[in-house]
């Protein structure tokens, strides 16, 4: 552990002072806006059955250990049709007028009171009148204005809530501080868990009509997206200049996440995966603890979120600066096959084209370098290719999309290729892991790389690794 800390303190010194010019972001505060959130809100109305109500939490503060909570991390659902970034809150969404507390309309929200005291510890937070004020919503409450009499389900045929999928009615006490209340997320459930017995009203997840709307982005969702991707692309980069044998797998991961902050990431998207050697053969390595060494590859899945929106960018380098004559061969399989995939992203596509597309080549591309014998053979392919190649991207790593590929839609080409030690094929091939993943959007022409400004081919990956980094 202190050899850890000493190698990262001497490498967090080499960082080089920085002038005003190049510690101003590139990225102004740009949030979505009031009216965003509110046609997020219409369109989930439109879409619900008559004489319904969907009922929407915020996520819970969670215990880390003793005093110490995980940071916080709002439903990303609550969030889109919303904007507050604070726990303890409730949305409720109605298809037709109802009065609450004295208020007629179709949307409420409850929310967690004002306590300075409080605040003077954790910061402050926006209480009924702020949330009234930022996000335009006319019918706030605070959480104490909830109670079984608040709601009556009996005026409604359907009721679209997750809350028991999502685990907050479990009756969620802090730990290590002494405490014998429910949290006010909890209580809140809770109402409504009795509610729906007492009544005998069914309940259905709104999951449907969220995925709908989420897996075709408006365009200032694209604008954030894009912002989080080309982040993540100079991050990529920076890590090319900075890579060399005897730095470690979390060196890498520093730099990288260091030009997210850098440019106004709140934070990763995701846990970062930088795995050297036989770790590149890990999916989802995120240990970020091996010294890499000459002739090894590094495999870096890492990517920035930016306002709540995450993107997902894979490169894949030599440590040396030079890819090894296999290293290569299987490099360049993994980018026929995802430049295979980029041809079918296009709308009209199905979304599992790009993968069928990318599959195809890699199993031909194994079979002809002899790693597997039979390029028909899915089970063998899948022992070096063993996951899809794409998946959706927006509010989640792993978002909704679409069946169909339209305009809007933003999702990742991911093909790879991992050869772990002790495979079934020679030696000379063991430990090489290589992932290449871009963030495709559908445009009404076809499709653009979000994610371009990272490089991709063997030729461009060892130009930039030649290249002076700040960290040397």
């Amino acid at each position: 552990m202190l050899r850890r800390l000493t190698a990262f303190l001497l490498f967090a010194m080499a960082i080089p002072a920085f002038t005003d010019a190049q510690q101003k972001t590139d990225y102004p505060e740009d949030y979505l806006t009031p009216a965003f959130h509110a046609g997020r809100r219409a369109a989930v109305k439109e879409m619900m059955p008559a004489k319904s109500v969907a009922i929407f939490f915020a996520s819970q503060v969670r215990n880390r250990n003793n005093d110490v909570d995980y940071i916080f991390a709002q439903n990303k659902n609550f969030y889109y049709l919303t904007g507050l970034d604070e726990p303890n809150a409730m949305l409720l969404l109605f298809k037709e007028p109802v009065t609450i507390n004295d208020k007629t309309g179709t949307e409420f929200i409850f929310v967690q009171p004002r306590n300075p005291s409080r605040e003077m510890w954790t910061g402050k937070i926006l209480g009924a009148e702020g949330v009234r004020e930022r996000y335009k919503l006319d019918n706030v409450f605070t959480h104490e204005q909830f109670n079984t009499n608040t709601l009556d389900l009996g005026k409604v045929d359907t009721v679209l809530t997750s809350f028991r999928n999502e685990n907050i009615i479990a009756k969620y006490y802090p730990q290590g501080r002494g405490g014998t209340q429910m949290d006010p997320l909890s209580r809140m459930a809770s109402v409504v868990d009795s509610l729906l017995t007492a009544t005998g009203k069914p309940f259905r997840s709104p999951a449907r009509i969220l995925s709908t709307l989420r897996s075709v982005k408006q365009p200032e969702e694209i604008v954030l997206i894009t912002k989080a991707t080309e982040m993540s692309a100079e991050g990529h980069t920076a890590v090319m200049k900075a890579a060399k044998p005897g730095m470690t797998e979390y060196q890498a991961q520093a730099v990288m996440e260091y030009y997210f902050k850098k440019n106004g990431s709140e934070y990763p998207g995701y846990p970062s995966i930088n795995g050297s050697a036989e770790n590149s053969c890990v999916l989802h390595y995120e240990t970020n603890q091996r010294l890499m060494k000459d002739g090894d590859l590094l495999l870096s899945d890492c990517a920035a979120e930016y306002h709540g929106y995450s993107s997902d960018v894979t490169r894949t380098i030599p440590v040396n600066g030079k890819f090894t004559p296999e290293q290569k061969a299987i490099y360049e399989i993994v980018l026929e096959a995802q430049d295979s995939a980029f041809v079918l992203c296009k709308p009209g596509s199905a979304s599992n084209e790009p993968h069928m597309a990318a599959q195809r080549v890699i199993a031909r591309g194994l079979a002809k370098l002899g790693i597997i014998t039979d390029a028909n053979d899915n089970t063998q392919v899948r022992t070096y290719f063993p996951h899809g190649t794409s998946h959706g991207l927006g509010l989640d790593v792993h978002d909704p999309n679409p069946a169909r590929l339209v305009p809007g839609a933003i999702f990742t080409v991911e093909p790879g290729i991992y050869i772990a030690p002790g495979s079934k094929c020679d030696k000379k091939w063991w430990n090489i892991g290589v992932r290449i993943e871009d963030d495709i959007l559908i445009t009404a022409d076809g499709h653009k790389n979000l994610s371009a400004g990272a490089p991709r081919t063997v030729a461009d990956v060892e130009k930039a690794m030649k290249q002076k980094s700040i960290f040397d």
